[in-house]
């Protein structure tokens, strides 16, 4: 018989492919697209980095950009952003034909925005306000297919 060497490597039981798989397939792939560093910022320490890969957009041309180099489990759209609304960006982002959740944050509370933003192909209308961050790991967690998480 083959001689174990005393690492502990060696002493493992072999690992269960399942176990393997189920672990990467808790890392949420999030596309963050917003001008604001300081809010982006507070989502990054918000989101556990355990579930949650944020990458960042500041600009809707970085965002349609990075949509297309990568795939993410779930894109959040601020309502203002330059160059174009994130209402308009979420438009653009549904014609390519891009089928992911997305969600619409707005500091407005405004039922219009939110019906437009359905319309649109919006999953969620996010209002920022005073439980914003420390609801939005919940929020985007109902809105995550789980054959879209990495």
């Amino acid at each position: 018989p083959r001689e174990r060497c005393s690492w502990s490597c060696c002493r493992r039981p072999p690992e269960d492919r399942r176990d393997r798989m189920s672990r990467y397939a808790m890392i949420n792939r999030v596309l963050m697209v917003d001008d604001n560093l300081e809010h982006l910022e507070l989502c990054r320490e918000t989101l556990p980095a355990e579930e949650f890969q944020l990458d960042v957009a500041t600009t809707p041309a970085d965002a349609l950009g990075k949509l297309q180099l990568n795939h993410y489990s779930i894109v959040v759209l601020d309502y203002r952003l330059p160059y174009m609304s994130g209402l308009e960006l979420l438009r653009r982002i549904r014609g390519k034909g891009y089928k992911m959740p997305i969600v619409l944050v707005s500091a407005v509370d405004d039922p219009d925005l939110s019906t437009k933003a359905r319309m649109a192909g919006a999953n969620d209308y996010i209002v920022k306000r005073f439980r914003y961050y420390s609801t939005l790991r919940e929020r985007l967690l109902e809105n995550i297919d789980p054959r879209h998480r990495f």
